[in-house]
């Protein structure tokens, strides 16, 4: 078997244990909404809560590389690079297996006057070829009042290359992404309770 074959085989076993992994979640439609869209190397997901935490605190879950760092999915490592007192830059290093590992840099700035931080790619390498790249991928928090609570929107669009295994790539990311907004719900209502 040749290398590139090998290297293919151990990334399409990688992606089925991924797959495995991360079963579609589904929400609690009152507390927790999200909405994806996808074409064939690009996925947009718009998820959003409700709570009663004050903005303040959700700022620094958003923020605080501490929160960052528990929300993170396993087999993912968090790095602070550098930091500001509305900004940040943080590494986060995925690792699956021994033959897979991707490391991406996010910037993540807060517009307060808007009650948004924004969220951008500002770098992304695989160790891998036969998996599908980040070319581009920006979002954002918004905290909105709404009657007597807050609603927290999420939103992420992610452009990818297009491999072999771009679709299912997608496929996890979807999963991903229900089980994050799941998860920084439930992570928001626990660390911000008055």
């Amino acid at each position: 078997m040749s290398l590139k074959e090998k290297e293919l085989l151990s990334f399409f076993t990688f992606m089925i244990a991924l797959m495995v992994q991360l079963p579609l979640i589904a929400a609690d439609p009152e507390d927790i909404q999200y909405k994806i869209s996808q074409t064939d190397s690009t996925l947009t997901f718009y998820g959003s809560f409700r709570t009663n935490s004050s903005p303040d605190c959700l700022f620094e879950i958003f923020l605080n590389y501490n929160h960052i760092k528990a929300l993170a999915s396993d087999g993912m490592e968090v790095q602070l690079v550098d930091q500001g007192n509305d900004w940040n830059l943080i590494r986060y290093k995925f690792r699956r297996f021994i033959f897979f590992e991707n490391i991406s840099e996010w910037q993540r700035k807060i517009d307060r006057e808007n009650q948004v931080l924004n969220i951008k790619l500002v770098s992304s390498v695989n160790n891998q070829t036969a998996m599908p790249g980040m070319i581009s991928s920006s979002g954002f928090y918004k905290v909105r009042e709404q009657g007597d609570g807050i609603i927290v929107e999420y939103h992420q669009c992610c452009q990818l290359t297009k491999t072999l295994f771009t679709e299912l790539f997608i496929k996890i990311l979807r999963n991903e992404a229900i089980h994050f907004i799941e998860k920084l719900a439930e992570y928001s209502n626990e660390n911000c309770s008055d």
